[in-house]
């Protein structure tokens, strides 16, 4: 056992001489000291460290509740952590540490916090964007941390990168504290086969908040792949046409151009295809739009475009009432079939169709929001034309009084006096006319002056006429005869509408009662039914001297009765 109690001793002489060293180093000190006077912290503050010395014990007081010590006491040696909050202020503010030790002078600490300085501060200051893409996917955020109220500012060609909120709502409850939010911008594609880019500023609302230094958010897009004369500039056209109409189609472009909606391609086999045209475009369609732009400059590089349909835009009512197409399909040499319908375009030109007007056959100008017939609609103008459509041009459907006091309400004009109708109704060559559903009121035109005689420019059926023609030359000789005396009005078409629109009168004119393919107008449905309401005068629409049945007309030409292999 004696030699575990001597070490047990020897353990206790060497606890004992350790604690006598530590009492002897407290001791050793004398005054009271700390090791820093002053501290200047940033706006987000912190903590910075002091190291007290001390032979007896004592106790830190703070002036200001922003600055906390830990310890706030104590004795000795000791490390105290001076914590500083952030501030809320854009102004410097200042505190007071006051050491004081007992039986010692009192020591200060000074603290000094800068505030925030007045600022706008972006995640990234550059950004680049690719020349196109779909609509979904044209966008970039931005977080924008600021203490300010601030606006955005596009420069004049800079349009091309937008954002919803140009004065963006910011909570700035925590005074200069910066607050983060998150923008997004909005870009267009571009179409100039050269790199653009947007210098986009972020400013102040108020003019005494100065910014430390300005603030830009630079965009760079790149340049847009160029619509060269061949397949692919035909698709790059498409893509791009299409964009710039908001269309809600859209095409996989990994696809062959053969396999994407709505577009057809020259064939070998198509009659009169030249080498040049085969694979190229032959026909688009551009559906389901929402724009108030002219029709794109890209469709007019769509060399060997034969067939262009573009329809179906939005809120059409609410369009400027001089919207028009533009000059975007004057390129297009070999545009024969044209549909610009429901787009709410108001008028539209020779000129804008220069090139393909000498050979376009057919026109569909339906559902748009025209006044008047335009007068460049003349058969001189458009001397291949064979087929013609204005119907449904009313800006407004609920319309049952022509004395609406809204302007601009649709197609609406007297028909026994309109120059530009009764030029429809003699133009020669037309196949299909349709102006259904407008506001055309007043009698259908007679086409026969004072004396019985025939207006200029109308001439009465020819033997050679009623000859060349079955229907006619099945007639009587009565009958052949009263055709000597009807104007010769449209003389080649197949289809004829009027209906719903707002005409009257006692009689139908004979020019109608004895065209040849009357009974294939279906004259019970696309012509004597008109609206329901009253016409500029009060009248009612509606004719009194509607047959009954079409068996006066089969008695009057014997060959345009229907047969059994007919049906």
């Amino acid at each position: 056992m004696k030699p575990l109690f001597k070490i047990y001793l020897c353990l206790f002489a060497s606890l004992c001489f350790i604690a006598a060293c530590d009492d002897s180093d407290e001791e050793g000190i004398s005054g009271f000291t700390i090791n820093a006077q002053e501290f200047t912290l940033g706006a987000t503050g912190g903590m910075e460290s002091v190291k007290v010395a001390s032979g007896t014990k004592w106790v830190a007081k703070v002036n200001q509740p922003w600055v906390k010590v830990m310890p706030a006491n104590g004795v000795g040696s000791t490390n105290c952590e001076i914590v500083v909050d952030s501030t809320l202020s854009n102004d410097v503010r200042h505190a007071v540490v006051t050491f004081v030790p007992e039986g010692q002078s009192k020591q200060e600490l000074k603290i000094h916090q800068t505030g925030y300085g007045k600022m706008i501060g972006l995640d990234k200051y550059e950004v680049e964007v690719a020349s196109m893409a779909n609509e979904d996917k044209r966008y970039f955020d931005i977080s924008v941390t600021t203490n300010v109220k601030f606006k955005v500012d596009y420069p004049l060609m800079g349009s091309w990168v937008t954002t919803s909120k140009r004065q963006p709502d910011i909570s700035l409850d925590y005074g200069a504290r910066p607050r983060t939010i998150k923008m997004r911008f909005k870009w267009d594609m571009n179409t100039d086969p050269k790199e653009r880019i947007a210098s986009i500023k972020f400013l102040p609302v108020n003019e005494e908040d100065e910014l430390e230094k300005e603030v830009a958010l630079t965009v760079k897009q790149e340049a847009s792949p160029e619509i060269t004369d061949d397949r692919r500039g035909d698709s790059i056209a498409i893509v791009i046409a299409s964009t710039k109409l908001r269309s809600m189609i859209s095409w996989d472009t990994s696809e062959r151009l053969d396999y994407w909606t709505g577009i057809t391609v020259w064939e070998r086999t198509d009659k009169g295809v030249t080498p040049e045209q085969i694979g190229r475009v032959r026909s688009v369609e551009f559906k389901m739009l929402n724009t108030k732009e002219e029709l794109p400059a890209e469709i007019g590089k769509i060399k060997y475009l034969e067939t262009l349909v573009v329809a179906s835009n939005t809120n059409t009512t609410l369009l400027p009432t001089t919207y028009r197409i533009g000059n975007a399909l004057k390129g297009l040499q070999h545009l024969k079939n044209l549909t610009i319908s429901a787009m709410g375009i108001t008028t539209i030109s020779k000129s804008e169709l220069e090139g393909s007007c000498q050979i376009l056959t057919k026109l569909d100008l339906s559902s748009n929001n025209f006044t008047a017939i335009p007068s460049d609609l003349q058969s001189r103008n458009f001397p291949e034309l064979t087929h013609l459509s204005l119907t449904g041009n009313r800006r407004y459907s609920s319309i049952t009084d022509l004395n609406d006091t809204r302007e601009n309400l649709g197609l609406k004009f007297d028909a026994s006096n309109n120059y530009n109708f009764k030029n429809l109704l003699k133009w020669e060559k037309l196949k299909s006319l349709s102006l259904s559903y407008n506001l055309i009121y007043g009698e259908l035109p007679t086409f026969i002056g004072y004396g019985g005689r025939l207006e200029s420019g109308v001439y009465a059926y020819t033997d050679e006429d009623i000859q060349s023609n079955d229907t006619l030359n099945s007639a009587s000789n009565e009958v052949k005869a009263k055709l000597k005396t009807i104007p010769r009005i449209l003389p080649n078409a197949e289809r004829f509408t009027i209906n719903l629109n707002f005409l009257s009168g006692d009689d139908l004119p004979e020019w109608l009662l004895y065209h040849p393919r009357f009974a294939r107008f279906d004259p019970f449905t696309l012509i004597y039914t008109q609206d329901s309401g009253k016409d500029m005068n009060g009248n009612v629409p509606g004719f009194k001297n509607e047959p009954s049945n079409l068996e006066w007309f089969y008695e009057r030409y014997p060959k345009a009765r229907p047969t059994l292999t007919e049906y």
